[in-house]
């Protein structure tokens, strides 16, 4: 849903960047102008970061941005004091303060760089070597785009200038060596944690922002060849972009007999009338009358549309705490939010088959209070209704209703817990 969110709001993000570039490339830099390009920087940061985590985990991303930032500091580093691999050059202060040589915010700069270029040959190229060599390519495109700009903007200086805009040859040679090396860190990294999801395209986003920022500051200062040449990578970044994106909620995670993730795929295909085990949840809201809130599920799900069930019912996905997850989905469906779910049956396992396609599920089941009536997405949910526990729990047990088979033997189970009983009365 957070994808969903973020393409709603990438014009909004695209038309500020523009005119800040605008703005950047016709004004003179205030002294303070390094905290607002710090803070920019770690903004541009963050997307790359949130798609790293929900691919890799909170630890597999921390792990990787620290290696990659912590590699793009050193050879900074080690390029200021011996002019190798880019050549002679200099930092200023407009990138925030310097940690001996080098800004801090070098940190979090570079690692987008690398991130989009590897997730753009993951797509497009199967053998690792190539791999290596493609990113090493990218790179340098993306710095052929940026570094025009940058060194207008006095962020960084070459001491004898150069042939590109005051940019020499040796720069670029520095990319494709570093950009070789930033490859094979990332390569070895997921061949040794081997990540159960497809390299998410996702991971492109911070570095594409950054170089159509410098794209059209390259164009608002008349620098026509890194500006024609940024347009042309922004439109080969959105049709790659467009071509492999896949939402992180519409990946299910497949497990084994003990719960354990062996992989993932996607929510629709996956659902067949041999649908593997996988994970998921269900949700059970009552008000303070002891009403149960029951959902009809829209007509056009590919499983049980059009039949009414418990208030909410979801998948997991990978990396993500059961209980977040249900809270995620209940605010898709349903609109609800700032209710307390206790997991009253946290080993619920139940298969059940309709029409030919199986749900087979690993579906720890929620109790929560609540008065509030939801807001339902109509992409999800046809109807809703609040019903009497009692009049529910009979039809329940009654094999001829016509309610979602777990939902029915989700209540029977519910009813047999003292723990639900406390929390409903």
């Amino acid at each position: 849903m957070r994808d969903r969110l973020t393409k709603k709001w990438t014009p909004v993000v695209l038309v500020l960047l523009a005119v800040s570039a605008f703005f950047m490339t016709n004004a003179e830099m205030p002294d303070w102008a390094y905290v607002v390009s710090s803070a920019s920087i770690l903004l541009f940061f963050l997307p790359s970061f949130v798609a790293a985590k929900r691919w890799l985990g909170l630890a597999g991303a921390l792990i990787l941005t620290l290696v990659l930032g912590y590699y793009a500091f050193l050879i900074e580093s080690v390029a200021i004091a011996t002019g190798f691999p880019y050549g002679d050059f200099e930092y200023s202060s407009l990138l925030g303060f310097k940690i001996g040589t080098v800004p801090w915010t070098v940190f979090f700069a570079w690692t987008p760089l690398i991130l989009l270029g590897y997730t753009v040959a993951a797509k497009m190229v199967q053998n690792p070597f190539v791999r290596v060599v493609s990113v090493a390519a990218m790179v340098v495109l993306f710095d052929m785009v940026l570094d025009p700009g940058a060194v207008k903007m006095s962020f960084w200086q070459f001491e004898e200038g150069g042939w590109f805009y005051g940019v020499p040859i040796s720069n670029f040679v520095g990319w494709v060596i570093s950009g070789a090396l930033g490859a094979v860190i990332i390569e070895a990294f997921v061949r040794v944690t081997r990540p159960l999801l497809p390299v998410p395209v996702q991971l492109m986003q911070s570095g594409a922002l950054t170089v159509f920022f410098w794209t059209f500051a390259a164009l608002f200062a008349g620098m026509y060849i890194p500006a024609a040449l940024g347009i042309v990578l922004i439109a080969l970044l959105a049709w790659i972009y467009n071509r492999y994106h896949y939402y992180f909620d519409d990946m299910v995670v497949l497990v084994d007999e003990d719960n354990e993730p062996i992989g993932t795929a996607p929510k629709l295909p996956t659902h067949t009338d041999k649908t593997p085990l996988h994970r998921a949840f269900s949700i059970f809201l009552f008000n303070s009358k002891g009403e149960l809130l029951l959902q009809q599920r829209a007509e056009h799900k590919k499983t049980w549309g059009g039949v009414w069930s418990n208030s909410c019912c979801g998948h997991v996905m990978l990396h993500e705490p059961v209980e977040a997850a249900a809270k995620r989905r209940l605010k898709f469906e349903m609109g609800m939010t700032g209710i307390k779910l206790h997991n009253v049956l946290p080993d619920y396992r139940y298969k059940a088959e309709k029409d030919g396609i199986v749900e087979n599920e690993f579906c720890p089941v929620f109790v929560g209070i609540t008065d509030k009536d939801p807001s339902i997405n109509p992409e999800e949910v046809g109807a809703f209704q609040w019903v009497p526990w009692e009049e529910f729990l009979e039809a329940a047990n009654d094999p001829e209703s016509e309610y979602s088979p777990w939902a029915k033997e989700e209540a029977r189970l519910l009813s047999e817990r003292k723990e639900f009983r406390r929390l409903v009365g």
